[in-house]
Parts: C-alpha cells; structure tokens; sequence
C-alpha cells in the first residue's frame, strides 16, 4: 500500500542530490554522513535517491539537488533541508522539511530549456 499523500515523478537520469545526513549520538555528540546519488523521483514534499549507503531513519539532511551537473551552473542547483523516512536495499527516502519551490521549478524549467536547445541543435546539424 502506497501511504505517499502527493505524487512524485521520475526526474532526468542524470539528477543527483548530496545528502549531509546528521547522526546525534545524543549529549550533544554528533557526526555527519555525505552520500550522493542518482534521484529516481521527486515531489513537491520528497524524493528517492538511489543509493546503497545506510543512514539513520529518522535523520535531519541537508540536501543539495544537481539536475545537471556536467554544467556545474548554480541554475540547475536546489537546496533543501530534509528528513530521511525510509530505507531500501536501493535507497534512501527523503522527506522535505524546507524547500523553495519557486526555485525548484526554475531549476526543472532551466533543465527542460537546455535540453530543447540541444534537441533544435541536433535537429539543425543532421540537415
């Protein structure tokens, strides 16, 4: 049974996110956990990046999403704070806690731009 209250929608193949996952040890000891990779689907209140690191469940994340890092333009870029919510053999499950969506959709909208441009670019060069 799905218990998602929203959708998510598969993303490019090449969008990566950075998790700085935060592991409290309790009395104020604490360490933090990096993992990057492939995000499989994405939603205004979450997404799924493919992994095969282990984190804690539930963990407070600092997030960082790439929806094209060949570019390594801050247009293509998002940041966010999160929560993990679940783990799989696959991945990891990320809840947002704070994101701008005015700046996620500017990031997909620049990414759907680049990717018509190269399209007319291929188009115009095979005449």
């Amino acid at each position: 049974m799905n218990k998602r209250k929203n959708t998510r929608s598969q993303v490019w193949p090449d969008t990566k996110a950075t998790l700085r996952v935060t592991e409290d040890y309790g009395g104020g000891s604490r360490s933090h956990i990096m993992i990057s990779g492939i995000v499989q689907n994405l939603g205004s209140n979450g997404f799924f990046i493919a992994t095969e690191e282990m984190v804690p469940i539930p963990a407070k994340a600092e997030i960082v999403i790439d929806f094209d890092p060949e570019s390594k333009s801050p247009a293509f870029k998002v940041q966010a704070s999160g929560q993990t919510v679940h783990m799989t053999k696959g991945g990891i499950g990320v809840r947002f806690t704070t994101i701008d969506l005015n700046k996620l959709q500017k990031c997909i909208i620049a990414k759907i731009n680049k990717l018509e441009e190269q399209a007319k670019y291929k188009i115009g060069s095979n005449k």
